[in-house]
């Protein structure tokens, strides 16, 4: 099994307030502190979208703000992305999303953490 196999399960998609979320799985073998999210990239129907907000326990809020957070995204544990997108049920889109993480305890060359980066393209029906 690769690192993103398990990263976009079958029953990921979900309509939240009228919006699209997904729930991503973290592409790695340990847990990782929040804050070693880089970045985030959903296109919905080829494409791109933003996000409005990611929630793991203990945090919720945009990408930006998990910086300073001390919540862990525990391996047990999906990344709820909310996107703004509508959610039309019914509809089949093919979904993309990458993500890039850090490892922290990984460096490529002193001073430079390794970053894991992951990229699912799949398709859904919208719940």
């Amino acid at each position: 099994m690769t690192m993103t196999e398990g990263m976009i399960r079958p029953d990921a998609l979900t309509a939240r307030d009228g919006q699209l979320a997904v729930a991503v799985h973290l592409p790695w073998y340990r847990s990782l502190p929040i804050s070693c999210i880089e970045s985030i990239d959903v296109a919905v129907d080829g494409v791109r979208v933003a996000i409005r907000s990611i929630a793991v326990p203990g945090f919720t809020g945009r990408l930006e703000e998990a910086g300073r957070s001390d919540a862990a995204w525990d391996l047990r544990d999906s990344l709820e992305v909310t996107l703004d997108a509508p959610a039309r049920p019914g509809t089949v889109v093919p979904i993309e999303v990458g993500i890039a993480v850090r490892i922290p305890y990984i460096q490529q060359a002193a001073g430079v953490p390794l970053v894991q980066r992951a990229v699912v393209r799949t398709e859904f029906t919208i719940p």
